[in-house]
């Protein structure tokens, strides 16, 4: 993956929408085994932004009291507009589209500082996607909550670690055959219709999967198989959440460690919660609202 909205879409693709178990926080407390550091995992949607992060001051606190801020990947404007800068022309939409569509396309990505003709379909879909979800949820934010709590962790000294790389990211998407954002030249369309739709929409409104987060009602399930996802969740979710635990660990033992990653890592007897409770560690929720 080598854009942003591949950075902040893992989430989304995940697809783990439906919870039964809820804390009414999305902040954990974990203890290291050799009793010398405190660690806190803080589950992420992507739609959320500075706002919501700043509505609870103990999520600041907690990364405050780390000496290190993990996330799942990097998110600098300047570095994937460099990344594209050097990618062949990568669609065929200006002589798919009509030259009045090409033009409202062109329009919509113009403040983007990519070019157009450097993104694959797939990857116009998903940020007029994102940016549609963004007009409701995040409002007036400047920041998408992990590209803030990156901003935080940097602005306030904190070793900055991440998880995976763009290339990573791309491998586990491809492997997961991601069908949800065909795209199709009638989609791009379709797309762009709701896109210019929501942005000129007065009222804007947050609904579904957006808004149960940002009320704290988003729910947790720790007791259901892996197996029981399908099998572009179980690439999306399990085999990630395997890979980040061969070093999680090891790092706790030695820092005090903020880690911010998707909601949807949590869950599910391969989240990451439980696989820390299995491994003996002292993992208990932290109370968000004061």
């Amino acid at each position: 993956m080598k854009n942003t909205v591949q950075k902040q879409l893992i989430l989304l693709l995940i697809g783990i929408s439906t919870f039964v178990f809820s804390q009414e926080t999305y902040l954990w407390k974990i203890k290291s085994k050799n009793g010398k550091h405190i660690s806190y995992f803080f589950g992420t949607m992507h739609m959320a932004g500075e706002t919501f992060y700043n509505q609870y001051p103990v999520i600041h606190r907690s990364l405050l009291s780390s000496d290190m801020v993990i996330t799942e990947s990097e998110i600098k404007k300047e570095k994937i507009i460099d990344e594209f800068a050097g990618r062949p022309d990568s669609n065929d939409l200006e002589s798919k589209l009509s030259p009045e569509d090409y033009e409202r396309l062109k329009t919509v990505f113009k403040k983007t500082g990519i070019d157009l003709r450097k993104l694959r379909r797939d990857e116009i879909v998903k940020m007029m996607q994102l940016r549609i979800w963004k007009s409701g949820c995040v409002g007036s934010d400047q920041y998408m909550l992990d590209g803030y709590i990156q901003k935080q962790g940097e602005d306030n000294g904190k070793k900055m670690i991440y998880l995976e790389t763009s290339e990573m990211q791309q491998n586990y998407i491809d492997k997961a055959k991601i069908s949800r954002y065909k795209s199709g030249t009638g989609v791009i369309k379709g797309t762009l219709k709701r896109y210019e739709k929501a942005m000129a929409a007065n009222e804007k409104k947050c609904r579904g999967m957006q808004n149960e987060y940002l009320e704290l009602k988003d729910r947790y399930i720790f007791d259901k198989s892996c197996e029981s996802l399908s099998k572009g969740d179980q690439i999306l979710l399990t085999q990630r959440n395997g890979t980040w635990m061969e070093i999680l660990p090891a790092l706790m033992e030695d820092h005090n460690v903020f880690l911010a990653v998707g909601l949807g890592h949590f869950s599910y007897t391969c989240g990451l919660i439980e696989q820390f409770k299995n491994l003996g560690y002292s993992v208990e929720p932290v109370p968000m609202k004061s």
